[in-house]
This record gives C-alpha cells, structure tokens and sequence, in this order.
C-alpha cells in the first residue's frame, strides 16, 4: 500500500508457464499420518517481502525468485533449539502437566473437549524443522504448530492433519515428524502437544520424552534448466489501483489484474474464478515440469483427477487438457480403472470405482472436439469395458455401483447400490459418450439409462429422489448429468417438469442455497443424515447444507434451458455470494457456511479452490458468456460445427 488509498502488487504467471510449484510436503509413508515436508523445496522463496529490520531501515519490497530449489538432505548445519522450561508450556483444554525425571506427563480428570494438551513456545524461523520424542498414553495422540498464541484453526502453520496418531500405555513409541514452516513473521511458533480422541468427562494421560526440535540449515541451487538456443520466458505483471488497505481489496484486485493480464475477459466475479484456477496451477516439482492442477492449498499436494476434469473443462488451454489427460491415462490399471489421486513424490496413491473413469471419456471427448487430439483407443475401449462391468454387468442400463459418482462421496456402499439417481443418470450421459468415441452402445441401451434416470423423479413429491434409501433427501448433485447432457450434446434427458420442480424446492438466502438438503428440514440430523456412520457436520457446513458453488449453478442452468425463470437471477446472484458473503475472502471457495450463526462456519481449508472455474463453462451453456472471452480459444481451439 502506498498511504491509504493505493495498491501495488506484483503478481506471477501461472506455475505451469513461469515454472513454480507451492507444493512443500508429502502424503506419509504406509501407516503414517498427516503429511510430511519434502527434503527438497522448489521455490520455497518463490516470494518475500521485506523484514521487519529491512523496512525499519527504509528498504520496502516485495521480491519474486523463479527457479530456486532448497535442499535440506544437504543441509550444512542442524540448530537444536532448546525446550522451553516448564512454566512457559500453556495448558490446552485444561490439562495439567508435571515433570519427573525427564518425563513430562499431561493429564486431566475430565476431559473438556476431544483434545487436551498443552503448548510450548518457540522462536523458530522460517525452514526446515525436525520434530521427534517419544510418547506413551493409552490416548490417541495429535500434534499442530501455531502461530501466536494458537487457539483456532486459523493460527495453525503445520501439522493440520497430525490428528489421532496411535499410541501405546505398555511400551515407549518414537515419534518424528518433518514440517516446513513459512510466514513465521518473527512471531512465537507454539508446538502443542495433546491427547486426543478424548470422551468428554473421562479421564486422561500422556507421558512425553526426549523432545526435540531441529531446524536444518539450508543449501539453496538453482534447478531451473537453461538450455542454449532455447528461448526461457517468465510472465510477471506489477498493477496500481486505487483500494482501501483491506484483505478484501488487495485480494480483490490482484485477482482482477492477474486476469486482466492474462487477457481474461469477464465479470469480477468470472476474473475471481478464473485468478484462483490460474495459481492453482502448478509443476510437480524439480524433476518433472507438467502441468499440475491442485483443487486448493489444503489439498496440494495432491491432484485429484475428477477435480482437475472440471478445473480443464472450464477454460481453453490445449497443452494442459492435452498433458493432464495423459497424465490420468497413465493411472489406469489392469482392468481399466483411472486413478483418484496423483501425487508429487508418491506417483498414483490411490484407485477406487468412483466417477474418474466416467470422466476421463467425457475429457477424451471434449479434447477430440476442441482441440483434434485423437483419444487412445486401447485405453478408451478398457475404460468403457471397465465401467460398464463395474456398474452395469447385466447390460440392463441400471446402474449398481459401490460408490457415489459424483460430488456427494460421504458414503460408500460394498454391497452396491442403484438407489442414486446421479449415479443412473452418470451412467446414461456416458453411455452417450461412449458412442460418439466409437464404442459398441446401441440406442436402445442409452434409452434403457436415460429411462432409469427419469424413474428417480417422484411425481407426488415433485422433486427427483438423490437416494431412494432417504427419500427426503434432495440435491444438485441428482441434476449434474442432465447439465452434462445439456453441455455435450445439448439434448435433455429429464423433462421440464421434472427440472423444474425439483428446483422449486431449493431453499435460498442472501443469494446461495445448499448442495444437499433435507426436503422440509434444511439439515441433516445424526439421526437422519445420508452419510457414513462417523460423519457428521453442524448445520450448514460441507455436506450437510453447505452451498457449493460449481454444482449450484449447473443446476441453474439446466434449469435454464428447461424454462425455469428465476434461473438467471439465481446464477447472478451466487456468482456475487461467492466473493462477498466473507468480506475478507473475495476468491473462489470449496463451499459456503449456509448458516453463518455456528461458530468456526468458515474453515480455512476451504479458501481459493480451482473446480469453480467450471462455472466458465456453465455460463456458455448457459449462454451469458462467449468463448472468446478466454484468452486461449483462438489460437488453442479447431473450427466444427455440430
């Protein structure tokens, strides 16, 4: 800021173009949890702005530094940082604590909550930290470092999923632990220690020793390549705009400028989407430069191939659909099933029956039109085999499946199930799909799965059931293969009324509604939920009632092109709820608190999320945005017409 009334920012290209990655950890090896910082960091500087002393000696900026790699298997030095004495530990939910003999023991009563611990201060600057002792509870044992005094998830710098780590009340076990901590600030870095999984009321104990905390000192080289007669180019842009200094308008507009730059065009709200899915956009690291499309921070360093089919279908960029397709074809196992999860430093973590391998024909698809790529015969026709002996073995157009393909994943079902009604309808628009890829699908058997899909429209309730197991379940989720018929092949399978009164019974306020809902009650209960038996959420949070922006609108506009007339206001209005319901978080969101009156509504692991950028797409079907719009369609896409 420059006084109070001026905004200068400095901002970069994408990490697939200008060669960066944020990506700073690991999922653990097998039986591990949470996840662990990597030994080498690749751009660990990508950006810093002037120290505390710096800018008391009159030296104000903000620097970018491309191509720089931290090696800590290298490190030239190891600093043990002293325990901090007793009396400095602060309790957490109540505990008390005493040292004997080298052994602190945490302890209480009553448990007041599920985790009690206490908290011990450390001036640790930003690096490399080693964090190992030895722990011995009948507890389960969790672990998280705070910034400040540290007593909500917004304070927490590493450790976010350290939770719940097995202990032993017989024997000692050795516990180690690697975070790379950033943004430190000069400000005290508490290490809480906790037993966890507590019941409320019941007593409680956990015996720590030999703790240790170790920073290694880092060894820094350039990893970026620099080949002779090969042009290397970075895209950086500095911006100046009047705003107030507020998170809300230096957010806002590096955004806006970030699109501008890159010569998006579209409404604020359509540059947010559009900003977000850009620095989402990453490399997997020092040794392998392809594109990675990560759903947010929380989840990097993981790209989850259904949430990257969305984030690649909502723009136009014919090398990253051309190289992520081919990153997910790699995935696909012995019978033909695409992975869930690709991972930098682990490869392809995880393969389960779920909507991926129904996707990865619909982007085979979308790829063949818009850019001419020729899908992968042999792949294609394993994929198609394999989902139609997964969830259509007696080639009947029912679809019986062991998961939910689609957004709504909270429940899984090993004995299958064809109560869902996206799952019927998923089966029918790739059906579709399949048949224009050249797979043997007749007429008559896409017609048996559309047939299937309308059957889960009640008549009497007016709405199409999502789950015949809890008919009073309503969801977008049931209408996202009609948006998806309507996408591809602009054809319906539902009918109007069917669209159309399911819609008329969305709840809405201040511009959103929820993805899932009870159809009289709003929100699920423990009772009632449609979820597995160990998930639950508070009113209006995630699954039960959260809003979802990507969902919410294709639902939209389905019910646009089926006639529905509020369709048009309610796009509008929750392209606006997304960067304003927050003040402080103009961006685009994994979900929206649909009841902004609970406490700890808005979770900072949902911030900035990539899949939204579909709602682009959307709005084309929709027809309140050209393609012309994103700066790749002309030169990126072929001319056909259909």
């Amino acid at each position: 800021m420059i006084g109070d009334s001026l905004a200068v920012g400095l901002l970069t290209d994408a990490g697939n173009r200008n060669l960066w990655t944020r990506n700073i950890r690991r999922r653990p090896s097998a039986g591990g949890v949470g996840f662990r910082a990597i030994q080498e960091i690749c751009d660990a500087n990508l950006y810093r702005i002037a120290s505390m002393n710096e800018r008391q000696d009159g030296d104000h900026f903000v620097k970018l530094t491309f191509g720089g790699l931290s090696d800590f298997n290298h490190s030239s030095e190891r600093i043990h940082y002293k325990t901090p004495e007793i009396k400095d530990w602060k309790s957490y939910n109540g505990a008390e604590i005493k040292l004997e003999k080298g052994v602190y023991t945490i302890k209480g009563k009553k448990a007041i909550s599920d985790m009690a611990g206490f908290r011990l201060p450390y001036h640790l600057p930003d690096g490399f930290y080693t964090i190992r002792f030895k722990h011995h509870s009948k507890s389960l044992v969790s672990l998280r470092l705070w910034k400040n005094e540290g007593t909500g998830s917004n304070d927490v710098q590493g450790f976010h999923y350290q939770t719940n780590i097995p202990s032993s009340n017989i024997e000692w076990i050795d516990q180690e632990e690697t975070v790379f901590l950033a943004n430190t600030e000069g400000e005290t870095t508490n290490l809480l220690i906790a037993a966890s999984n507590l019941k409320t009321g019941e007593p409680y104990q956990l015996e720590i020793k030999d703790l240790e905390v170790i920073q290694s000192v880092v060894y820094e080289q350039p990893y970026h390549p620099l080949r002779a007669g090969v042009l290397n180019t970075k895209r950086t842009f500095i911006f100046v705009t009047p705003a107030r200094p507020t998170l809300h308008d230096v957010r806002l507009a590096s955004q806006v400028y970030l699109a501008d730059g890159l010569g998006f065009k579209g409404t604020t709200e359509e540059k947010c989407l559009y900003a977000c899915y850009q620095m989402l956009m990453w490399i997997h690291g020092a040794g392998n430069f392809s594109p990675l499309s990560v759903p947010s921070i929380n989840y990097a360093p993981d790209m989850y191939n259904r949430d990257s089919f969305w984030s690649m279908m909502g723009t136009y960029n014919r090398e990253s659909s051309e190289t992520i397709f081919n990153e997910w074809a790699a995935t696909q196992n012995k019978e033909g099933a695409i992975g869930t999860i690709i991972t930098p430093c682990m490869g392809s973590k995880e393969l389960k029956g779920n909507d991926a391998t129904l996707e990865f024909l619909w982007f085979a698809l979308v790829n063949k039109r818009l850019y001419g790529t020729l899908p992968p015969t042999n792949k294609i026709t394993k994929a198609f085999n394999y989902i139609v002996n997964e969830i259509d073995s007696n080639r009947d157009g029912i679809c019986s499946a062991r998961f939910v393909l689609g957004q709504n994943d909270c429940v899984e079902y090993p004995n299958r199930t064809s109560g869902l009604a996206v799952n019927q309808g998923m089966l029918a628009v790739t059906l579709r799909v399949a048949q224009e890829l050249g797979m043997p699908v007749s007429n008559d058997y896409i017609e048996k799965a559309n047939a299937g899909y309308r059957a889960f429209y009640d008549k009497e309730r007016g709405y199409l059931i999502d789950n015949k197991a809890f008919p009073y379940v309503i969801t977008f989720n049931s209408l996202l293969p009609e948006f998806v018929s309507l996408w591809l092949f602009n054809e319906p399978v539902l009918t109007s009324e069917m669209v159309n009164n399911t819609l008329d019974k969305v709840p809405t306020k201040n511009g959103y509604s929820p993805l899932i809902f009870h159809a009289t009650d709003t929100y699920f209960t423990r009772e009632n939920k449609p979820f597995s038996p160990n998930l639950f959420w508070d009113n209006g949070i995630y699954y039960n009632a959260g809003s979802w922006m990507r969902e919410e609108i294709c639902g939209y506009v389905a019910g646009m092109k089926h006639g529905w007339k509020p369709a048009e206001k309610r796009i509008k209005d929750r392209l606006i709820a997304e960067i304003t319901l927050n003040p402080d978080e103009p961006f685009s969101h994994e979900f929206l608190p649909y009841d902004l009156t609970v406490p700890g509504c808005w979770w900072p692991s949902t911030r900035v999320f990539s899949w939204n950028v579909f709602v682009l797409k959307a709005l084309e079907v929709a027809g309140m945005r050209s393609p012309e719009e994103d700066p790749n369609y002309e030169n990126d896409c072929i001319r056909t017409k259909r």
